[in-house]
């Protein structure tokens, strides 16, 4: 589906918001009280609710109203930099991103092989010695450190993909080196349905307070 690079407007307030991962569960219940779950997205889709002040001035719905008619409401899907969970690392919520001390050991990417040229930057999150690996599609390129065996590799010897976050180098890495990755990174989103503005313009016109809901797309 169609993609622009292109952010909200800076006067579309992010924080504090609403950011929440869903997965696809269904649930059957048995005679007897059992329970048959079944999970039907391996990978959750976020979920994000904007400040309900949003509509408050005039400049914000005049900026808005350009980025959604780019955007074709709905259709096109655009980057969002969620202020909850934006880096390689955990940080405080709606940190600056200049703030934010991330580093090349962040994030294991891969091992080198010899061969292979091109690693996925991902995200790990672990809870008890379980870990659920999120694949990182946007990463802000400017932000993206890379190391070799912990060594600081120059970003003249690789390219990073936006989107995809692929990694890759010039020359494949060494049979055993460890590859790891630090960098700020965006959600794909889209706003949530067809008459959402006229929504938002009608709460502004009544009383100046409103929410803005945007749903994260899966990239194809």
């Amino acid at each position: 589906m169609p993609f622009l690079d292109i952010y909200l407007p800076d006067a579309v307030p992010g924080y504090p918001c609403v950011s929440s991962p869903r997965f696809k569960t269904t649930i059957q219940l048995n005679a007897s009280g059992n329970e048959r779950r079944n999970q039907e997205w391996e990978h959750p889709l976020h979920r994000f609710v904007l400040p309900e002040a949003l509509a408050r001035t005039t400049d914000v719905i005049n900026d808005l109203k350009k980025h959604w008619l780019i955007t074709a409401g709905p259709y096109y899907s655009f980057p969002w930099r969620d202020p909850l969970d934006k880096a390689s690392i955990d940080h405080v919520p709606n940190a600056i991103d200049e703030e934010i001390d991330i580093s090349e050991l962040d994030q294991e990417i891969g091992t080198g092989d010899g061969y292979t040229d091109s690693f996925q930057l991902v995200k790990r999150y672990s809870r008890g010695g379980n870990n659920y690996d999120r694949t990182i599609h946007l990463p802000v390129l400017s932000s993206v450190l890379i190391a070799d065996n912990g060594a600081l590799v120059s970003e003249s010897d690789y390219t990073v993909s936006r989107p995809d976050g692929i990694v890759t180098f010039d020359t494949p890495p060494l049979a055993g080196h460890i590859l790891t990755a630090g960098f700020l990174f965006d959600v794909e989103v889209r706003f949530e349905s067809d008459d959402q503005l006229e929504t938002l313009v009608r709460t502004w016109q009544a009383g100046g307070f409103a929410d803005l809901t945007l749903v994260e797309v899966r990239p194809c």
